[in-house]
This record gives C-alpha cells, sequence and structure tokens, in this order.
C-alpha cells in the first residue's frame, strides 16, 4: 500500500506560502529538510534523499511557476552534494515537475489555461476512481484517521494558516489514495499533484477570502466522510470529483493564476 511518498505535515520552521507572486527566473530562498523517514535510513542513498525532501516540497507548494532554482543552491539546502540533486532534478524533471535549464539550474514549469483545465479533469477521473476504491477498502480507524485532518483543515481555513492548510489538504488527499490500495494508480495521481501543486499553492488564499469559499472548500470532504461511513463507492467517487471541480469555480480563481497565453 505504501506509495513511496513522505508527506509533508507543517512545522513552525516552515515559511508560509504568501498570496504574492514571485519575480520569474529568481530562486526563493526556502528551507528544506529531508524527511524524517529518509533521516533515519542512514543507509538510503543520497539521490534518494534527495528526490523525496524535493518531491514533498513541490507538493507542498513551496515552489511557484516560473521559478528557478540551481543545482548549487539546493545541494546547500539539503546538505547533501550537487550529483545526487542533479539526479534528484533529472528524475523530477522526466515527471513534469521541473525543466531543465542550461548552467546548471531547472524552472518550475508555467501552464495555460488549456493545460491547466485538462490536468483538473485528468485528477477528477484518477482521484475519483481512487476514493471509490478507498470506499470498498476503507476501516473505521482510517475513517477516524480522516475525521482528525479534516478537523485540522478545518482549524488552518478559520486560523488564516494557509502553510497548515495546504498541507493537512495534501496528507487528507493522499491517506485517501494509500487506502485505495492500488499501486499503478497512486504514481499517476503523484505526477498530476506535481505539475498542478505551485498553482494550487498560488491560489490557496482565495480560499478564506469570504465564507461561501471556506464553507466550500469543507463541503466535499465531509460528503467523502459520509460516503466511507457508510461504504458507498459512487458517493465517494462523485464528492472527489466535485472537491477537484470547486477549483474553477472559486470566484477570481482563473485570474490569480501566474499562467501563460494560450
Amino acid at each position: 500500500m505504501a506509495t513511496g511518498l513522505p508527506i509533508f505535515m507543517p512545522t513552525t520552521k516552515s515559511r508560509r506560502p504568501s498570496a504574492a507572486k514571485k519575480p520569474r527566473g529568481k530562486s526563493t530562498h526556502r528551507s528544506l529538510t529531508v524527511p524524517t523517514a529518509y533521516r533515519q535510513a542512514p543507509g538510503e542513498a543520497a539521490h534518494s534523499r534527495a528526490y523525496a525532501t524535493l518531491k514533498e516540497a513541490v507538493l507542498a507548494g513551496h515552489f511557484r511557476p516560473g521559478e528557478v532554482i540551481t543545482l548549487r543552491s539546493l545541494a546547500k539546502e539539503l546538505s547533501i552534494g550537487e550529483m545526487p540533486v542533479r539526479e534528484a532534478l533529472r528524475r523530477l524533471t522526466s515527471e513534469g515537475a521541473f525543466e531543465g535549464l542550461p548552467n546548471r539550474s531547472a524552472r518550475v514549469p508555467t501552464l495555460n489555461r488549456r493545460q491547466v483545465e485538462q490536468l483538473i479533469d485528468l485528477r477528477q477521473q484518477l482521484e475519483g476512481k481512487a476514493a471509490a476504491l478507498a470506499a470498498r477498502n476503507i476501516t473505521l480507524v482510517q475513517i477516524e484517521h480522516l475525521r482528525a485532518l479534516q478537523s485540522g483543515i478545518e482549524k488552518s481555513i478559520s486560523g488564516g494558516d494557509l502553510h497548515a492548510f495546504t498541507a493537512l489538504n495534501m496528507a487528507f488527499h493522499f491517506e485517501i489514495y494509500r487506502i485505495a490500495d492500488n499501486p499503478v494508480l497512486v504514481p499517476l495521481i503523484q505526477m498530476l499533484w506535481l505539475r498542478m501543486a505551485p498553482l494550487v499553492a498560488s491560489s490557496v488564499t482565495l480560499l478564506t477570502k469570504s465564507q461561501s469559499t471556506r464553507r466550500g472548500s469543507l463541503e466535499y470532504h465531509e460528503k467523502l466522510l459520509a460516503a466511507f461511513q457508510t461504504r458507498d463507492p459512487g458517493a465517494a467517487e462523485d464528492a472527489m470529483r466535485r472537491d477537484l471541480a470547486m477549483l474553477d469555480k472559486i470566484p477570481g480563481y482563473w485570474e490569480s493564476l501566474p499562467i501563460t497565453a494560450g
């Protein structure tokens, strides 16, 4: 059932995402920490540690569309040699998280509206399927764990803690995908999240702007939990699809995205 993805959880040392758009072509300072699971495995190859950390950071919204990063700066932040970081970037570039640039650097891709709509459509199909599978497999203990995550999401929204919201929302979703227990499906979902995460992070402030958007951001998670409680795959799939479709219904969503023409 393991996916190989160490879920990022908020810490007091982590930087909260800003609503302001970062200038393209410039690297942003951030604190990247090797996940605990990898720090506790000294025999793990350095490139695996670098890959796990960078992948987690992308998914948690620590990068912005158009942002340029360098091998030297990443190696320094990770306290890992440049060769392992180069290999990690190569893998993540093949998965769509970065674009290779000359001079030992890489860039977070920018997307146009059609590409974003295509990604949302694919996510609805794959993540909806995963929710249906999870409804068949889920246990009461797992439901309670999801409820605890949902409680944390509610508190982060009401408290305006966008960093915690991003991390807990990701944890909620990937817990469902792990419960689905489909080792082919989960890596495909991860790849779509890698492409979407920088955009989602840049627009997350919209979720707390009004009572209606705050309520909408929680509604379909509650419907998912209800579907899991009754072991209803159809209802779980529908709730997941509606949760993802809600993105482009948020007022100002498209205007907030740093997307390109096309």
